[in-house]
């Protein structure tokens, strides 16, 4: 499996995966690696080694990993209503394995992490589950949103948290 950190920083969103990631999964963090916008060049859509002109960290480490795996986990910070833009970027740049199919079939999941509570966020929450399930369509990948942790140093907070790592861990067979 492989687990993807969209966080600006190795936090939340890097610490749930850390907890979830098991000795054979590939955890990569996005944080604070260079990566360049999608050019549009659709210079993709014909037979590239690297799958993109562009050289950068997703070209050179993400794509090869992302190929690899069958399931793959992104965690992102909720960012003004929305996933943050490290996240968008990075499924600006899966645009490449769109002509090509190459991730049909593949189970991606979605962590989000934010401030506010789960209910407080319901609507944000669904409208990014209908955005991926849109995008899913496209890519042919089949997704499903895990869940929603709040970032609080409240105790009954940090319980509830746990209790849904744990069910995560299962829902995946951890």
């Amino acid at each position: 499996m492989l687990l993807i950190n969209c966080s600006n920083q190795e936090k939340n969103c890097f610490n749930i995966l850390k907890n979830i990631q098991n000795d054979d999964d590939k955890l990569i963090s996005l944080s604070n690696k260079k990566i360049s916008f999608c050019l549009g060049c659709e210079k993709c859509q014909g037979d590239l080694e690297k799958h993109c002109v562009l050289d950068d960290f997703i070209t050179n480490n993400v794509y090869e990993e992302v190929l690899k795996e069958d399931t793959i986990i992104f965690a992102s910070p909720m960012y003004m209503s929305n996933i943050n833009g490290i996240l968008k970027n990075l499924l600006d740049r899966f645009n490449t394995f769109y002509n090509h199919q190459l991730l049909k079939g593949k189970k991606i999941y979605l962590i989000m992490t934010g401030y506010a509570s789960k209910e407080e966020n319901e609507s944000e929450i669904n409208a990014i589950i209908d955005y991926f399930n849109g995008i899913s369509e496209y890519f042919y990948f089949d997704f499903e949103f895990l869940d929603y942790f709040v970032d609080s140093e409240d105790q009954n907070v940090k319980v509830e948290n746990f209790n849904r790592l744990n069910a995560i861990k299962s829902k995946l067979k951890r």
